[in-house]
């Protein structure tokens, strides 16, 4: 059985145009793949949400084997509204 947070998760990346089995498939990485990105949906009911390296470097990899610009969508829902925002990631080298 699908634990709640899970649906709901899986209830916004329908709303962000989820892609076939959303990344499991070798062929079609992210939740989401456009034109010039691949897209990692998340979504949370707490009052924030961490984004960990870990995950940055996750969609950054995905992204770059794709040969596109990887982006994150993060909502956050409060009392009174979903909170979209939009992240594009870059990398600075050193």
């Amino acid at each position: 059985m699908k634990k709640p947070n899970k649906k709901k998760g899986q209830k916004w990346e329908q709303k962000c145009q989820r892609t076939i089995n959303s990344g499991q498939l070798y062929f079609s990485k992210g939740d989401l793949q456009t034109k010039n990105y691949v897209i990692e949906c998340k979504y949370t009911e707490k009052k924030g949400y961490r984004i960990s390296t870990k995950m940055i470097k996750k969609i950054w990899d995905e992204a770059l084997d794709a040969n596109k610009l990887p982006a994150i969508v993060i909502g956050i829902k409060d009392e009174n509204c979903v909170w979209k925002l939009k992240v594009s990631i870059e990398k600075e080298v050193r």
